[in-house]
């Protein structure tokens, strides 16, 4: 015979039943702990699940009502790190103005440039040696992360910087842009500088939607399948640069193809009688002034022709915004 003992043993266990509303309200403080460890991540330290006083201050702005102390224990029982890197990859974190330049766009065009190389996955190196102020840069930024020891060939790791996990949100944005001139090769080719980097699928299709004039390089030492542009266009985006980036490009004493850019792309915007031609030398990056373009023998009947042999065919919209912005910081 059975007994009571051998019955409960092969009873089937009912689910315990657990308040919906219960439920809701812990999946959504899951997604805000995940959310604020995320941000810290970013800001502070890849170690912030571990450290709850770094942890603090973006849970109590992230958790509407405050959040209790946090401890290491309670932040491993929401999903820490493991969902809050998962949160982190899916981007929209909030905090792109406190990341700014170094945001993931940034990032996404450094990684285009060849300047930041994905050697294994979710690691990345430089060559300080090739981009020495981009080393200068990483070195005063503000976000969590730092360049390791040099290997003995002037290459560096990315250690602890979570930002570069982060997806573009515009792949054909201005900081994407913005982040593959930073990161160009300077070459230097028949005593005119240039803007260097890889030919890419992704590359050609961002200078396209911006209407910039690039050509095949074949400098000396060049590797195959690269692509340079001028500095004339990097200028142009110089705001959205850090200091050291962007002083390497408004340095430059030789940059290829200019005044004459400037000089087309000044009488293509701006066709009015008496505009023509550049007012002072600074109206467009790398121009001339008036005196200059008279003693060099130009003519202004004679820039269609130039701009026709230029490549210069249209402007786009966002190159145009970028071009009347520089024009308008100079006149102030």
């Amino acid at each position: 015979m059975f007994t009571q003992e051998d019955s409960n043993r092969h009873r089937i266990r009912q689910p315990r039943w657990r308040d919906p509303e219960l439920v809701r309200r812990r999946k959504v403080l899951r997604k805000q702990v995940n959310l604020a460890i995320a941000r810290a991540y970013v800001l502070e330290d890849p170690k912030a699940h571990l450290k709850p006083m770094v942890a603090w201050p973006y849970l109590q702005a992230t958790v509407p009502g405050g959040y209790c102390w946090p401890t290491i224990c309670s932040l491993h029982y929401a999903g820490a790190p493991r969902s809050a890197i998962a949160r982190l990859r899916q981007g929209n974190l909030g905090i792109e103005n406190e990341m700014r330049p170094w945001i993931a766009d940034f990032f996404h065009g450094l990684c285009l440039s060849g300047a930041l190389q994905e050697k294994e996955t979710g690691r990345f190196r430089i060559d300080t040696t090739a981009h020495p102020e981009l080393a200068e840069d990483i070195g005063g930024w503000h976000i969590a992360g730092r360049l390791g020891t040099d290997d003995g060939f002037g290459r560096r790791r990315l250690v602890g910087c979570l930002a570069t996990l982060l997806p573009p949100v515009d792949p054909l944005g201005e900081s994407v842009l913005t982040g593959l001139f930073a990161g160009a090769r300077l070459i230097e080719i028949d005593g005119e500088q240039w803007f260097e980097f890889p030919a890419s699928d992704q590359v050609k299709s961002l200078l396209d939607s911006w209407t910039i004039l690039f050509e095949p390089s074949h400098g000396a030492g060049t590797k195959k399948n690269m692509l340079r542009a001028s500095p004339f266009f990097a200028a142009l985006f110089v705001g959205l640069m850090p200091n050291c980036s962007k002083q390497r490009i408004l340095s430059l004493r030789r940059p290829a193809t200019c005044p004459l850019l400037a000089l087309l792309y000044w009488d293509w915007l701006y066709k009015k009688p008496g505009m023509r031609i550049l007012p002072f030398a600074d109206s467009l990056p790398f121009g001339c002034s008036p005196r200059t373009f008279y003693r060099r023998g130009w003519k202004r009947k004679e820039l269609l022709g130039k701009a026709v042999t230029a490549g210069l065919f249209g402007v786009d919209q966002k190159l145009r915004i970028r071009l009347h912005d520089w024009s308008q910081s100079q006149r102030l």
